[in-house]
């Protein structure tokens, strides 16, 4: 009895094992075999799209800041050297220095006494210019005087200098152009004779005056 139980367990664990490997075959059999989609895409934009990793092949991909951005998406697996991420000296300054923020009541004291400011610098302009507005007619008649008084001079100077150049061209009996650097040493040597001329004619007034005291 035993052993007839024995043998209808054996029957049934053979026959359930038969089975189960015949489904577990066609399991197998029926599962589509793995196809590639092909696509318009090259081979770069083909990698992306089932999540490869491109190879490093342009400049611009070497640049610290593509190499963090490779980093970041692939990991370990990017091949990135991560001794070369690190933020230099000045990215930590800049980086310390964009914390360094104004608090907003004090960004807007300071804006507000900023526009004060300039609507003060403003109103000022406007008022130079209204007030020369209304001297303009008063300066330009005194301009205009200066520039009579300084033609007048001019003038003036105009006839002296062509006095002194008759008076040399008269003394050394030649015409010399103003223009020649002769004509300052000539008019220099003729200041030097009238000046000691003009001691000269001191010096004998004083003379006669003590003379005639003396008689």
């Amino acid at each position: 009895m035993v052993l007839t139980l024995k043998l209808s367990k054996q029957l049934i664990s053979n026959k359930l094992f038969t089975r189960l490997s015949s489904s577990a075959v066609k399991c197998d059999t029926d599962r589509p075999a793995k196809t590639t989609i092909r696509t318009s895409l090259n081979e770069r934009h083909q990698n992306i799209a089932e999540g490869k990793i491109n190879p490093i092949s342009y400049d611009w991909e070497k640049s610290v800041s593509q190499q963090r951005e490779r980093f970041g998406i692939y990991g370990l697996k990017s091949g990135v050297d991560m001794g070369k991420l690190w933020p230099t000296i000045e990215e930590i300054d800049d980086l310390v220095g964009c914390r360094l923020y104004t608090p907003f009541d004090e960004a807007m004291k300071l804006a507000k006494e900023e526009s004060e400011a300039n609507q003060k610098a403003r109103e000022s302009k406007l008022k130079k210019f209204s007030d020369a507005e209304a001297k303009y007619a008063h300066t330009l008649a005194k301009f205009e005087q200066s520039q009579i008084k300084e033609v007048a001079e001019k003038d003036e100077k105009d006839k002296g200098m062509e006095k002194r150049i008759r008076e040399i061209q008269e003394y050394f009996g030649y015409w010399i152009d103003p223009k020649d650097p002769r004509f300052e040493v000539m008019l220099k040597q003729k200041e030097a004779e009238e000046k000691k001329a003009e001691k000269m004619a001191k010096r004998e007034a004083t003379q006669k005056r003590k003379v005639a005291s003396a008689l």
